[in-house]
């Protein structure tokens, strides 16, 4: 499948973004503005456009996910879209979820989550919304069997 991510420099959504290129899928994406996210993204192999109005072609693209900050219905998409908490919401059935919400402290906790679980050796796939030392210094980590997911549920 081909996905293409609008507001890809966000740090959920370069989380998600992450996630379907582990799983073997096409990815590209675009962002106003250029950051260490965007660049730590292309350096895995994502094709990213800076700046520029948003066009994605529906014979090069499968489905899209875009950031909630930005207005989908401007796009007029002739192909599948997903905001990002909806994607997320897919996601989660296709795992055991844990997700972490709350006004404060969830990027904390989503982490300590992970590294507990990490630890049990019950190897989870996790999307959180802080860059982690031990991830490498990203905000995403692809687990295997058993299927765990533990997430960040922001407010959206």
């Amino acid at each position: 499948m081909r996905v293409h991510f609008i507001g890809i420099g966000g740090i959920g959504v370069s989380a998600l973004a992450q996630y379907y290129l582990a799983k073997g899928h096409k990815v590209s994406g675009s962002d106003l503005a250029r950051s260490e996210i965007t660049d730590a993204l292309k350096k895995k192999g994502i094709k990213i456009s800076i700046g520029k109005p948003v066009e994605v072609n529906p014979r090069q693209t499968d489905l899209v996910i875009y950031s909630p900050a930005v207005k989908i219905e401007n796009l007029k998409l002739k192909i599948p879209a997903l905001s990002y908490p909806e994607a997320l919401g897919e996601l989660t059935k296709e795992y055991f979820t844990i997700a972490v919400s709350g006004t404060h402290g969830k990027s904390t906790t989503t982490a300590l989550v992970s590294l507990i679980l990490i630890k049990a050796g019950l190897n989870p796939t996790v999307i959180l919304g802080t860059k982690l030392r031990e991830f490498k210094n990203s905000n995403f980590r692809m687990g295997g069997a058993p299927a765990y997911l533990v997430i960040e549920a922001d407010e959206h």
